[in-house]
């Protein structure tokens, strides 16, 4: 267990501080900060995903934002550990007392003991929050068969709609869950109106007075990204394969339980009681996963939010099916089973030591034969370069950027429109409805590098870039057009080579 344990606060303690940056980062937190400002997602600012994560990292903000971005990594870190334990307590509730550690312990190594999970669960997406209510939701529902099921299964809805609230793909669990306890009413004869009333409880909670007041913000802002048109079958061929090899001591094991399947007597049979997982946790998990599949860019790491359901179906089958040690005695028994245990530490320990994923917390990328090293981790370029920009531009001043996450850490403010970053620039839209939905069009765009008041501009590779809702690239003539602005106010300063996302060029501009 020491082993199982030291392995995952390792992954987390280098993906903290040497993980690579990632625009999301900076809008979520964004977004946090400005709830704790007392201003509210879709009402006043453009935010692509459900309410409850910018509630609560704007609750904790006192906690995690002094520290910047650095902060709003160790909250995440904090959630990604948590639902690493959930997991292993679903895991192991599905076991015979006697194998209940050892399933726990797998599902843990399966999820916080791998590096890539680790890294999705440490830098401040939806992901780690929506994994904890999800498994939290499984868990209270795989306790419905027990006294006060009905009690647990209204837990567990609104865990799950609060999981929902947090990423709105997960909202497929709800229906995939009521259908099960609906199919099983004879067993659980009253988990089914729990389980309803539950999730009726949470999203009326938390959705209710989004629609009643902001209704329209609110399906433009989840919902443009339908209209990015799809990158069809190799694409998704792609992420499935991306995903298996990202997850492969999951993938490993989960091969393993045909063959255990043909053999002998099984663990769990004569006791443990595998509740809901198998039956209920599976079916989530495909809803979801295939949800995510179908989206216009099936991003492998969409499915990070799910995969502690298939780790601890897949820890608690190996442990149900693998073979029990009859008449080998109590010692011997736990002797094989420390044994398995210690393959299992060892076959996650080497997927995490050679992932690809490890080449980025020290390289940058290669440059035809040569290997192009970092000379500061990401995190320490960002706080560098935000101490510098903050001691130019006031308080009071909104910091003329696009790049959020540079704004969190210069603890400043940017123009409105700009809170989503380059995601946030429409132009196909009127200038009433990009104010409405609190964006900018090319009228807007132009309208604030007239006006800014910033003494700094700060520009990344991703400034100027991209054209929602489709993500194409900004036409060259435009892209001209808004650095021409640009430069009719500020004069370049400096650049910073290789800065925040995909280590693209930082111009920092100041105003003559």
């Amino acid at each position: 267990m020491a082993g199982a344990v030291l392995l995952a606060l390792a992954l987390y303690l280098l993906n903290t501080g040497l993980g690579n940056l990632n625009q999301d980062e900076g809008w979520y937190l964004y977004a946090a900060l400005e709830q704790a400002g007392g201003r509210m997602p879709y009402r006043d600012f453009f935010f692509s995903q459900g309410p409850l994560m910018p509630a609560v990292y704007g609750l904790l903000a006192p906690l995690w934002a002094p520290l910047g971005l650095l902060g709003g990594r160790l909250l995440t870190v904090g959630f990604g550990l948590a639902s690493g334990a959930l997991t292993a307590l679903l895991a192991a509730q599905a076991v015979p007392k006697p194998r209940r550690w050892a399933a726990a312990i797998t599902a843990w190594l399966l999820t916080a003991g791998n590096v890539y999970h680790a890294y999705f669960t440490t830098i401040p997406k939806t992901y780690a929050l929506a994994a904890c209510l999800l498994v939290s939701g499984i868990l209270a529902l795989s306790l419905a068969p027990r006294r006060h099921g009905a009690c647990w299964a209204a837990a567990g809805g609104f865990l799950l709609a609060l999981a929902a609230c947090t990423r709105l793909s997960l909202g497929a669990a709800l229906p995939v869950a009521g259908l099960v306890l609906l199919g099983q009413h004879r067993r659980l004869p009253r988990a089914w109106l729990g389980f309803g009333l539950g999730g009726a409880a949470g999203l009326g909670l938390l959705l209710g007075p989004v629609l009643l007041r902001d209704a329209e913000a609110f399906l433009f802002a989840n919902f443009f990204h339908t209209t990015r048109g799809a990158e069809g079958f190799l694409f998704a061929a792609g992420s499935v394969s991306r995903l298996v090899r990202n997850y492969l001591p999951l993938a490993a094991l989960a091969l393993t339980l045909p063959l255990l399947g043909r053999r002998g007597p099984r663990a769990g049979q004569g006791g443990g009681a595998p509740g809901l997982l198998f039956t209920l946790g599976l079916p989530v998990f495909a809803a979801v996963f295939i949800v995510h599949l179908l989206s216009p860019f099936p991003y492998d790491d969409y499915q990070v939010p799910i995969m502690p359901l298939a780790a601890a179906a897949v820890a608690a089958a190996f442990w149900r099916a693998l073979p029990a040690d009859h008449g080998a005695g109590e010692g011997a028994g736990t002797r094989s089973t420390a044994a398995v245990l210690g393959v299992i530490l060892l076959g996650c320990a080497v997927g995490a030591g050679t992932s690809t994923l490890n080449e980025a917390w020290v390289t940058i990328g290669k440059d035809r034969f040569w290997v192009i090293k970092k000379t500061s981790p990401d995190l320490v370029v960002l706080r560098e370069t935000a101490r510098e920009i903050a001691a130019q531009v006031p308080p009071d001043v909104p910091l003329l950027t696009q790049d959020a996450y540079l704004a969190v850490e210069a603890r400043r403010r940017v123009p409105r429109g700009f809170e989503m970053g380059p995601f946030s620039y429409f132009p196909s839209l009127s200038d009433a409805d990009a104010r409405r939905y609190h964006v900018v069009n090319a009228n807007l765009l132009t309208a604030i590098l007239e006006r800014a008041e910033s003494p700094v501009a700060a520009f990344s590779g991703y400034g100027f870039a991209l054209e929602a809702p489709v993500m194409t690239p900004v036409p060259e003539a435009d892209r001209k057009r808004f650095e021409t602005i640009l430069a009719r106010h500020y004069r370049l300063e400096r650049i910073v080579p290789h800065f925040g996302q995909e280590h693209t060029p930082l111009s920092i501009w100041i105003r003559p």
